[in-house]
């Protein structure tokens, strides 16, 4: 087939999945577009690697950055802080709500301060906050669970049929070439097959939760092209892309969450979610102690026992330069001398560790660790509240269910990757989760049309358990939010 005609069918294959969506009764406000481009970019190349204007390869490079990537991330950023203006956001609440993460926030800020790169440092640490506001403009969504699933139709519809377009049929945008070996890899929309293992595990995620929520009681029925057809094909790629990129930890990720989702959907398993985890926790630290279990697992998944050399790299940085309380500050040791020593040592050049509490030691030492533990336990509890929200399979609780196979696939992903970052498709989604949205007492009866009954306008607002803030959309006629 030629190419210029396979791009055509999947253009037009795109445009018939958004078409049949564009169908459903939920209609988003135009401000979801702002993170749905964030995380189309995030999920694939940047705008300079699109415009084929080069990519960071040196560690001066590194340093510096794209100035088109910034203005564009800076664009995106502000329009988002407009949105939520608009919204009136109480700022102070959402700190208060979210004590943890804002703690964590606070900490790699001050970290600047002794960090050998403190103006790079500096730069980065600004650029993360454009990943909580991209969520919170989810969150303040009239149905914000509607939203996110749109957020991920986007990533999915997007980006699973190019990458396998640009593999088949565009070999030099979906394809790369070992300088070492000559070997090809598949990297698809990404620039490398680890970054398309990551995409194919959240969409492969985010298909099964769509596929099963229907049989699970979610929302009304629907034709069967849509609930069972389309997930059904996409996922079919998704495999396909699976093997192709041949990326083992997405793969366990994606394993280990879908196994995690179905356990959750027995009644039991889901309202005693913290024993079975404290209980499945237990027995990982029992079996790794009697007979390495992660390396029996890496083993059987058709890697060596030194993941690739990452177990040496892991030995290498921790006894470089060792800060081990503070750490260098926000996402500093991969820079200047550090970078090039290491980089000399390895010919595939890392410039991460390869393991995100490792990477997270290296910045921010023990103490960022520490705050990063009560983040995650913080994202657990939050979803913990929304799986026992009911005893019925409610659209909260199978999103619940999503949400805990997530950071499941997110936890084991870090194993062998550091995800745990600002500007990183993985931990943006994380936050999605992870960021309590408060109740906005002050915007009580605002979204009533007027000559609505005063009797429904003074009654509560109803949101989600967990506050994930289902706001008023319940009522019939309120207008959209800008």
């Amino acid at each position: 087939m030629p190419s210029s005609l396979a791009l055509a069918l999947t253009l037009l294959f795109i445009a018939y999945l958004f078409r049949r969506d564009f169908r459903q009764q939920y209609r988003p406000s135009r401000a979801l577009w702002i993170p749905c481009l964030w995380m189309l970019i995030l999920g694939s190349r940047s705008v300079t690697e699109w415009l084929n204007l080069g990519t960071p390869v040196s560690g001066v490079d590194i340093e510096e950055g794209s100035p088109l990537d910034r203005t564009v991330f800076l664009t995106l950023i502000v329009a988002g802080l407009v949105v939520l203006w608009k919204r009136r956001i109480s700022w102070s609440q959402l700190f208060r709500d979210n004590i943890t993460l804002t703690l964590f926030v606070l900490y790699c800020g001050i970290s600047i301060v002794w960090s050998d790169f403190p103006f790079v440092a500096f730069k980065r640490w600004t650029k993360g906050f454009g990943d909580p506001i991209m969520m919170l403009i989810i969150l303040t969504e009239r149905e914000p669970i509607k939203a996110a699933q749109l957020l991920f139709k986007t990533c999915t519809y997007i980006l699973i049929p190019l990458s396998v377009l640009f593999i088949k049929f565009y070999p030099h945008l979906g394809r790369g070439y070992s300088e070492w070996t000559g070997a090809a890899y598949y990297t698809g929309v990404t620039t490398h097959k680890n970054m398309l293992g990551f995409v194919l595990m959240v969409c492969g995620l985010f298909l099964v939760w769509r596929l099963f929520a229907r049989w699970g009681g979610e929302g009304k029925p629907g034709k069967w092209i849509d609930d069972f057809g389309i997930p059904i094909v996409l996922l079919g790629m998704v495999g396909w892309l699976f093997q192709m990129a041949n990326s083992k930890t997405s793969l366990m990720g994606l394993i280990v969450g879908i196994l995690v989702y179905f356990g959750l959907g027995l009644g039991n398993v889901r309202t005693r979610s913290g024993s079975y985890f404290i209980a499945t926790i237990l027995t990982f630290l029992i079996m790794q102690v009697t007979f390495d279990i992660t390396g029996v697992l890496i083993e059987g998944a058709g890697r060596d026992s030194t993941l690739t050399g990452r177990k040496e790299l892991w030995n290498v940085v921790l006894h470089m330069d060792p800060r081990p309380i503070l750490g260098h500050g926000f996402e500093s040791f991969w820079l200047g001398d550090r970078l090039n020593t290491i980089q000399h040592l390895w010919y595939w050049k890392p410039t991460q560790s390869h393991n995100g509490y490792i990477e997270m030691y290296l910045n921010l030492g023990w103490v960022g660790l520490l705050i990063l533990a009560g983040v995650i336990v913080s994202c657990y509890a939050k979803i913990r509240e929304m799986l026992t929200s009911s005893s019925e399979m409610t659209e909260l609780v199978m999103f619940g269910r999503f949400g805990m196979a997530f950071l499941a696939a997110f936890l084991v992903y870090n194993y062998t990757e550091a995800a745990f970052k600002s500007l990183h498709f993985l931990f943006v989604i994380f936050l999605l989760f992870m960021i309590k949205y408060p109740e906005l007492q002050q915007r009580i009866g605002q979204s009533f049309p007027a000559g609505f009954p005063r009797s429904v306008q003074a009654a509560p607002r109803v949101t989600a358990v967990g506050d994930l803030s289902l706001s008023p959309s319940a009522v019939p006629g309120s207008p959209r939010r800008s």
